[in-house]
């Protein structure tokens, strides 16, 4: 069975993975029919899973009618995630940050979610135009009013993300409880700035692409994948994982996902699947750990993210040349107060 995770540093429970629903019904490229996302869904709350992910942009909104189907009986055991930004047509006041995007869209998924609240609410992403003070006093009108229960916030740098954990703690509005954002055993950005802040500011991470689009689930689907045009690095990543399959057993998938669930307390990925048997799967990978050999090749298939300043102020030499040689203020370094 899957376990709970706390998200950050809020009471919100998750299971360790959640289920994305961008594949749901999807059927004319690569997703799924509702009948087949239904029995996806059916697989992953019976293992334990209570996370499901969802957009109002995925499908065109019926990934979010179909979670609401499956969701009618069974709403209390369920964690639903939606999120808000992308816009829904053509038209020049669709999409975007502000208050009157976030208040249409809340609506307009709840109608499709058929429930009268969403339990985890996602920026998107950044519109590059509405000022945060306009985005956490609608998120935190939508509290009040018990239409959202928790907010978070999706592809958004770093700074902008720790502005608003801070402008929303100074002035007493809802949390920021999560980022979510790509990581994945060959796309490892994040660890320069992203993944750093969220550990300070205590908040949860959900990842998406832990299998960067299924590369490196070591597939070979030509519609998926297009393997010829992958970026050198990618290709590269690819191929290291495939070797320490050879070398260690284990399968890519389990490789990379396990990975990404060992690397550190609260990472959370967000799985997506586009039948029953891959959700069978990959729930078999989450409920075996890999030795700490095997996870230590994985982190050697690409280059960390983690670039200048953050490896040269963790190193040994400068925090003992500004501390001391007590090891105690070298590891861990303290958290945030």
């Amino acid at each position: 069975m899957l376990k709970q995770v706390l998200v950050g540093g809020s009471g919100l429970r998750s299971s360790e993975i959640a289920l994305g629903t961008m594949t749901f019904g999807d059927e004319r490229n690569w997703g799924c029919s509702e009948q087949t996302a239904q029995n996806i869904l059916a697989r992953f709350v019976d293992a334990g899973g209570t996370t499901i992910d969802c957009a109002p942009n995925y499908a065109d909104g019926r990934g979010e009618e179909i979670v609401g189907r499956f969701a009618k009986d069974r709403r209390n055991e369920l964690i639903i995630a939606t999120k808000y930004t992308a816009a829904s047509s053509t038209h020049p006041l669709a999409g975007g940050n502000s208050r009157r995007s976030m208040i249409q869209s809340v609506e307009a998924s709840l109608k499709r979610l058929g429930t009268d609240r969403i339990d985890l609410f996602w920026m998107h992403f950044w519109d590059f135009t509405t000022p945060l003070d306009e985005i956490l006093r609608a998120a935190d009108d939508l509290v009040s009013a018990g239409k959202l229960l928790y907010f978070g916030l999706s592809d958004t740098p770093a700074w902008l993300a720790a502005r608003a954990v801070t402008i929303a703690e100074q002035q007493r509005r809802t949390p920021v409880v999560a980022i979510q954002l790509e990581y994945n055993a060959a796309s490892r950005g994040v660890e320069r700035d992203l993944l750093p802040m969220a550990d300070t500011m205590d908040l949860g991470c959900f990842c998406w692409g832990p299998m960067a689009a299924g590369v490196l689930s070591g597939g070979d689907n030509p519609q998926r994948q297009n393997l010829e045009k992958l970026s050198p690095a990618l290709a590269c990543a690819r191929e290291r994982l495939l070797a320490i399959t050879a070398e260690t057993g284990y399968s890519p998938q389990h490789l990379a996902l396990r990975w990404l669930m060992q690397s550190s307390y609260g990472r959370i990925p967000i799985v997506g699947v586009r039948t029953p048997e891959q959700m069978d799967e990959t729930l078999r990978v989450c409920a075996t750990p890999i030795p700490e050999e095997a996870s230590a090749k994985v982190e050697g298939i690409a280059k960390s993210g983690n670039l200048f300043p953050t490896p040269l102020i963790r190193s040994s030499y400068l925090r003992k040349f500004a501390l001391g040689s007590q090891e105690m203020l070298i590891d861990p370094v303290r958290p945030r107060c």
